[in-house]
């Protein structure tokens, strides 16, 4: 009965913070683009997200861009109890997407339910959050030099120095050696991204504006090893938290804050916010909410049950498995 597939999707509260990985660079689909596996999981997603991902010129972006459209519809799947020929999702001006249908059954416990993904190098991550705004980036090694040349910081200051402060840049510096400047810069660029990203700002937010101090976590985080705080134009955003991960040679951040911080031109996905006006200490609870870190996942586990069976007569031996 509908009522009671109603009452199951608003119990789903406690399922709506998930941290999920893809490792693209072990999944190789036979024929690529073209071959049967690829173009079985394409049908999977809604048509115009399909589109969007044939538009790609080069295999690697396809594969990263049709991973993130899965796990999108895998997370509506598992955090809100739709059924994938539900799920709509749509993304704001500053391209923040969001699930756009079965607004009124949202979670009793995911009032503002809101995710974002990000994919860089070997990773596609997702993260997604009952109540807080969310955002989260992966920045992949060598992502600020092109040859694979050592990482060289005045090289990199030509490209990307106007969007650190001064203070970010001394902290940067003062890590010494190559390989730990490149660390630190990774880590300072994935939060500034990550923060914009879940604000939806899109690309006309001066990064040089907002300002990160970053510090090593106690073992009770693991896996996340750092946090950060945030200041915008000089002043400190308290509603705000940041967890920094590994993964491999990456770095991933999750960024939470308050909603009253969305940017949201045409306003569709606030009206799915229900539960704005948290008082300053409420948004500071919610933001540093434990959570655990990211579960690296397979392809199957990226599909809903009634495509497994069209999945695996397709390929015969799951590299995930």
């Amino acid at each position: 009965p509908e009522s009671s597939e109603s009452e199951t999707r608003r119990s789903r509260g406690g399922m709506a913070a998930l941290r999920i990985a893809f490792n693209s660079s072990r999944w190789a689909p036979e024929g690529e683009d073209d071959g049967a596996e690829f173009q079985y999981l394409l049908s999977c997603v809604q048509e115009d997200e399909a589109e969007q991902v044939r538009r790609f010129r080069f295999f690697e972006d396809k594969q990263r861009a049709l991973v993130s459209r899965l796990l999108q519809r895998k997370c509506a799947e598992t955090c809100l109890g739709l059924r994938w020929d539900e799920i709509l999702i749509k993304r704001t001006k500053g391209k923040k997407p969001f699930v756009a249908s079965g607004v009124s059954e949202r979670p009793e416990g995911a009032p503002n339910f809101n995710y974002n993904v990000s994919h860089e190098g070997d990773y596609v991550v997702l993260a997604s959050e009952p109540v807080c705004l969310v955002g989260v980036d992966v920045a992949a090694p060598g992502q600020s030099r092109k040859g694979g040349s050592p990482f060289d910081l005045d090289r990199v200051l030509k490209s990307f120095g106007s969007a650190f402060t001064r203070d970010e840049l001394r902290n940067i510096e003062c890590f010494g050696d190559p390989a730990a400047q490149d660390g630190a810069f990774r880590r300072n660029w994935s939060c500034k991204e990550a923060f914009t990203k879940a604000r939806g700002d899109g690309v006309g937010f001066d990064l040089k504006r907002c300002e990160f101090t970053i510090e090593e976590a106690g073992e009770g985080l693991l896996p996340y090893t750092h946090t950060a705080e945030v200041s915008v134009d000089g002043d400190l955003l308290p509603g705000w938290s940041f967890l920094l991960q590994p993964l491999g040679d990456h770095w991933v951040t999750v960024a939470r804050g308050p909603c009253s911080d969305v940017v949201d031109a045409h306003g569709e996905f606030t009206k799915t916010l229900s539960r704005r006006n948290l008082d300053p200490c409420g948004w500071r609870r919610e933001a540093g909410a434990p959570r655990s870190g990211f579960e690296v996942v397979g392809v199957r586990d990226l599909l809903p049950a009634d495509k497994l069976e069209g999945y695996d007569e397709i390929v015969e031996e799951d590299p995930f498995g």
